[in-house]
Parts: C-alpha cells; structure tokens; sequence
C-alpha cells in the first residue's frame, strides 16, 4: 500500500507534471507527499576557463547564479505547499545541498515511491531530453521510480513488461503491492525468442495481478526483434499511460539499465515509466 511518495522540485517542464501526478496520487490514495528542493552549488560554480583578470567576474557570476538558484527553489517549494494545501494533501519539504542523485536516494529510503520528471537534474540550464540524474537513479535507486515525461499521464492502461527474471517479477510485484494502477487495465507482455516461452511467461505475472484484483490480459510474443521496439509499439496500441518494468535479464533490456537505449525509451515513450529492481 502506498503511504508515502518522494517528489522532485525541479523547474523543468516534466518536473511541473511530475509535481502535479504525485499530489494528485498522495490525495487519491491519502498517501504523505515530501518535495525534495536541491542546490547543486559545485555545479552552479564549476571551473570554467577565463580570461586575465576574469577571476574576480567569474565569482561575482557564480554568486548572482547561486542566488538566482536559491529564488528558484524557494519558489517551487511555495508552490508545492500552496497546491498541496488547497487540496489538503499532508506534505513536507525537504532541503539539500550537493550532489543530487545522492541526497534523492538517501531521501528515498523514508519513502515508498519516488516521482521524477524524466528532465530533473537540478542544473536550472533545461535540456530536452532525459536527464543523466534521472538514468543514474534508475539504475542505482533502492525504492520504485515514477518517471514522468512532460504531459500528465491519465488513468489509462498499464502495460507490465515480463521477461521472467528475478528482478522484472520482483518489479511488477511491488507495483501490485503499492496498488495505484489497481483501477487500470493491465496489459502484461512477456517476449522471448519462443512464443511458447513467452506466453507461458506471461501467464504466471497474469495469475498473480488477478489475485490482486486487476483486470488482466496477456500477451506472449515470440520474437528476436529488440523488445524496446516492441514495448513501445505495443504501448502505442493499447494506449496505454504507464509502463512498468524492472532490471532485466534479457539482455536488451539489460542494457536499458546501462547507458544509451535508457534515453532512447525515456525520449521517445510518451507516457510515465516504472521501474524497480
């Protein structure tokens, strides 16, 4: 059950809609909400090559950016708390220093989801596409990750991906247990080399989402095409809001986890993602 949900105060277009989906969530399930506000001061102030003389104008720079940095968070935290108020979701703010995807997942631990906009990182300088804090914590995160793209996903179908490791059953289990998708149809897609293997992949993650109570349909399918292909054509399909997976013993998808397919899905998938290991 979902009692306590870790967001990101950021000012990036997908950090707005994380905010949003995540008080929204807290009041739906009567679930606690902490906004997490960061300044990254090493990275407002890092070393940059400068003229003679240009010292004394760089430190006068980073001051003016640490400031502004500052004002910024002060009023993203604002916000926060106006919305949550008005709502009357129950909230906290917690404030940092330092390296962000540290203090997340340190933040992390006192909580059972954290929700990201996939363009977070705290840097104030957006970039379009999906942050490297963000890849790191799914990676290296211990609790469930939300990560939001820049439109709020709605209620609609879930697509669970299963590809019948440990970790992806582990992943999918826990998105029963924290039971916010319980209202949702649930797609579970398993893909393998065999279709027979598949299919009976599937079968075993549909029987345990329909003890929960989900309304379930499976899906096994037999290919060797790159399954990050498949998922998001499927997900496309199906119209689904949300895709759940975990770290993989497949190794395409293994390779989600490691470096450049995570931004290609994260980019390119037009609705939110979970991931758990």
């Amino acid at each position: 059950m979902l009692r306590s949900i870790l967001v990101a105060l950021d000012a990036t277009p997908a950090s707005a809609q994380a905010q949003r989906l995540a008080i929204e969530m807290a009041k739906r399930r009567d679930a606690e909400i902490t906004g997490i506000a960061i300044l990254d001061r090493d990275h407002i102030t890092a070393p940059t090559p400068v003229g003679i003389g240009g010292m004394a104008y760089k430190h006068h720079l980073d001051q003016v950016k640490l400031e502004e940095a500052k004002a910024l968070l002060e009023r993203l935290e604002k916000d926060f708390q106006q919305t949550c108020e008005e709502i009357g979701a129950t909230w906290h703010v917690v404030r940092g220093e330092g390296v962000p995807h540290r203090l997340i997942e340190q933040e992390s631990s006192r909580h059972d989801l954290l929700i990201i906009g996939k363009d977070t990182d705290f840097h104030f300088d957006v970039d379009p596409e999906t942050a490297e804090m963000v890849q790191r914590l799914l990676r290296e995160n211990s609790r469930p990750v939300l990560v939001c793209p820049e439109q709020v996903p709605g209620d609609g179908p879930v697509l669970a991906t299963f590809d019948g490791s440990v970790r992806s059953s582990r992943a999918l289990h826990m998105l029963m247990l924290l039971g916010f998708a319980r209202e949702r149809p649930i797609h579970v897609l398993s893909i393998a080399d065999e279709r027979e293997t598949a299919e009976e992949r599937s079968g075993y993650l549909s029987e345990l989402f329909e003890k929960h109570g989900y309304q379930v349909t499976r899906h096994g399918i037999g290919s060797d095409a790159d399954p990050t292909d498949i998922i998001l054509s499927l997900a496309d399909a199906f119209g689904a809001t949300l895709i759940a997976m975990g770290a993989s013993g497949h190794r395409p998808l293994q390779e989600f986890f490691l470096g450049s397919t995570t931004k290609r899905l994260l980019n390119a998938c037009p609705c939110a993602l979970f991931v758990h290991h």
